[in-house]
């Protein structure tokens, strides 16, 4: 007996009842529940004596980005006694072996140790060592939560895991004639930043530590780039970025008794006026203290002080989350500050923050928006610069099958006809042109409950007898041309012209329900040079449709009449529908999140809009358009924000029977890119452009399985395409 699948389960006598019911007007969407803003910073207050102050309020918290009061999205108080134990704030602790004596360091770790063991050793944040010797940057292997243990670790200086290598290699990465202990700082970030959860770092060492070369140059600049004039090392910017985004606050306690206390604000504001100057430049661990909201310490009591205070700022603090505004610029300085209602208390936070045009979505703004009639007439017309035009388009309607293939055959040019096929993929999810919508009126509500009984019974009937088949599905696949690594900081992150970029032919197999496609065994012809990873889209047989139609028997779904509409295999029966997020239809996946080894999907519940056409002769479903509720502006931290699926369909003869299936379908997202960055011997992966995908798939050649079948798996080498009647399929005859 045949497993049972989702699409039997939806055609229920209760099912169809629940479902006819909400032909009603258009539901709207329910409200979405505050989100997170797209960047976060920690915020310590206090009284005036220095005492932490808990619990304040949302509204007592007014946040200036660029002198400008921006929206607060989310306030959170983050105790550390609420905190489970790997939650915990964390205590990083770095001791620079090469800047202060052994009898200092030996010093204050005895001081250190003691502290730990305080309280049975137990504590209320985890601690992790660093230690920069000659040989490299040592770590702890994990955060202590046991107070005895880390104390046994730091005065033995047995940190066990080498986070980089030795000082002549850093030296050389960081291009500097000699090695700068503080270039350890961007180190330590890029170790920390995929760790939940505020951090406090202590640096053991000279406050006056710097990176950079002096030559010339005599004047403290700590954000001046270092290095040539291309897209390149950017150590002031980047360690920003990379300590606001392990949530790391930097603190000093200097090991040179004689030097001068000074505050280091200034510095830190004056060298951000001038980050656009390409300069041999010194930045200065103490302007990064400043910078994150941290301080410079004399001696060790000072911070145990402050450790020991009543909910003490590092266990205790405010977590405050924005959007930045859009920006064009890279690099663009954005100095942020919080201001309380309370004018008594003190704040300390981030100084500000680098924007950049990545952070959002950056939509062509010289596109031209056109009819197919205006299309029809540029073909006609072939002015000489009609590619150019063609890249330069959108489509306000549908550009239905036969007028495609009516312009195509005006054209002569390989790249003019991928460009036409291009556009008329994007608009398969536009509105039909007036000239494709018949006049006919609306049928009346119990004529369009019958239009939908019927097509429901007619799925219903189709899905228990489809046969086991296989069918040769070819795919064209289009992409944003990829940019340069190298030039990528420096070109526009707006959104490219699509090209081809693969083409595959293979088998498609389905038995017993399930979709299976021999994708190990594909050999793909490249064009362009690709992204690294694809759109994919699976369920065309059965399962996209039949999740549609049970999500439409929950009552909070609705099903509304749209019109009637002309095709090339007679007269269809449109309706508009609407899933909630709250229904179990589809899941949001999107490769990939820019955490790890660059594998982990995002996944999200959201709400589904879209179309189903119905052929009134049969009743069966001729088409289905299925659009994701995404909103960049709603949750910009998403990855995706576009997704849509459409499914033509026609009948086809298997094993002497007709049957209605897929004929042809077209995919389309619209998400964040990832790229790898490369900093001292060690990778990791940050957000980068977005990118639209688009893949248009064909099904021909249906056979049903049976002993005289042979099937050949694998995929064959295609041309690069050129017209659609390479890929057209011949449908049988519709039944009567």
């Amino acid at each position: 007996m045949r497993a049972s699948t989702p699409l039997r389960r939806a055609f229920a006598v209760g099912v169809f009842v629940s479902f006819v019911n909400t032909l009603l007007p258009q539901a709207t969407a329910p409200p979405f529940p505050n989100r997170d803003g797209l960047l976060r910073i920690d915020v310590a207050v206090s009284e005036k004596s220095g005492n932490p102050v808990r619990e304040l309020l949302p509204t007592d918290f007014t946040l200036l980005d660029n002198g400008r009061p921006t929206r607060i999205f989310t306030v959170q108080w983050s105790p550390a006694k609420d905190l489970q134990p790997e939650s915990l704030p964390e205590l990083i602790f770095v001791f620079d072996d090469e800047t202060h004596s052994a009898g200092q360091a030996d010093n204050v770790k005895q001081q250190l140790g003691r502290y730990f063991r305080q309280n049975a050793g137990v504590l209320s944040y985890s601690v992790i060592f660093y230690r920069i010797s000659h040989e490299g940057v040592f770590a702890s292997a994990k955060p202590w939560v046991d107070g005895n243990l880390a104390a046994t670790e730091l005065e033995r200086s047995s940190e066990p895991r080498l986070v980089s290598v030795g000082r002549e290699n850093l030296s050389t990465l960081l291009m500097n004639d000699h090695f700068n202990e503080v270039g350890t700082l961007g180190l330590i970030a890029i170790d920390q930043r995929s760790l939940p959860g505020r951090k406090m770092l202590v640096w053991f060492g000279d406050a006056s530590s710097q990176i950079g070369q002096q030559n010339s140059i005599t004047h403290f600049d700590p954000w001046t780039r270092i290095g040539d004039r291309t897209c390149g090392h950017k150590p002031g910017i980047e360690f920003s970025t990379w300590l606001r985004e392990a949530r790391i606050t930097v603190n000093v306690l200097s090991m040179d008794k004689d030097a001068e206390p000074r505050a280091f604000d200034q510095d830190f504001l004056a060298a951000v006026a001038k980050s656009r100057a390409y300069q041999d430049t010194f930045l200065s661990i103490s302007a990064l203290a400043a910078y994150t909201g941290g301080q410079v310490y004399a001696s060790w009591k000072a911070i145990q002080r402050d450790l020991e205070r009543p909910a003490a700022g590092t266990q205790a603090f405010y977590t405050l989350t924005f959007d930045p505004p859009r920006t064009e610029q890279t690099d663009e300085y954005h100095p942020i500050a919080v201001a309380l209602s309370d004018p008594n208390l003190k704040t300390r936070t981030l100084a500000g923050y680098f924007n950049q045009p990545v952070y959002f979505d950056h939509p062509r703004s010289n596109l031209e928006y056109i009819t197919v009639a205006q299309l029809d007439v540029l073909i006609r017309h072939k002015p000489p610069d009609l590619l150019r035009r063609f890249d330069n388009i959108r489509l306000t309607e549908r550009l239905f099958e036969d007028h495609r293939s009516q312009l195509l055959s005006m054209l002569h040019n390989d790249r003019e006809r991928q460009a036409v096929m291009i556009l008329a993929d994007l608009s398969e999810f536009e509105p039909s042109p007036p000239a494709e919508i018949a006049a006919d009126p609306f049928p009346g509500h119990d004529a369009a409950q019958a239009i939908l009984k019927r097509a429901l019974e007619y799925e219903g009937k189709s899905a228990s007898l489809l046969p086991d088949f296989f069918a040769t599905r070819t795919e064209t696949e289009y992409q944003e041309p990829k940019i340069r690594d190298k030039d990528s900081c420096n070109l526009p992150v707006t959104e490219q012209p699509l090209r081809v970029a693969t083409t595959t032919r293979g088998t498609v197999q389905y038995r017993n329900g399930v979709e299976v496609i021999e994708v190990e065994k594909s050999r793909r012809k490249r064009i362009i040079n690709v992204r690294n990873h694809a759109l994919n889209t699976r369920g065309t047989f059965g399962p996209a449709l039949a999740s549609i139609l049970s999500g439409l028997s929950n009552p909070l779904s609705s099903i509304t009449w749209s019109r009637w509409e002309q095709s090339s295999r007679g007269k269809l029966a449109v309706f508009h529908f609407f899933i909630p997020p709250n229904v179990p239809a589809f899941e949001v996946t999107y490769c990939c999140l820019p955490v790890g080894d660059g594998t982990t999907l995002y996944r999200n519940k959201a709400a589904y809009r879209g179309e189903l056409a119905v052929d009134a002769e049969s009743a069966a479903v001729m088409r289905l358009v299925i659009e994701a509720d995404l909103d960049e502006d709603r949750d910009p931290r998403a990855p995706l924000i576009r997704s849509q699926l459409m499914i033509e369909y026609a009948p086809f003869q298997i094993g002497g029977k007709r049957y209605t299936l897929p004929l042809r379908s077209v995919s389309i997202s619209r998400g964040r890119t990832l790229k790898f960055e490369w900093r001292y011997s060690t990778s990791f992966l940050t957000y980068g452009p977005y990118e639209t995908l688009v893949s248009e798939f064909t099904f021909t050649n249906y056979h049903k399985f049976g002993s005289e079948s042979r099937i050949l798996t694998g995929f064959d080498d295609l041309p690069q395409p050129t017209t659609p009647e390479s890929t057209k399929t011949s449908p049988a005859a519709q039944p009567n």
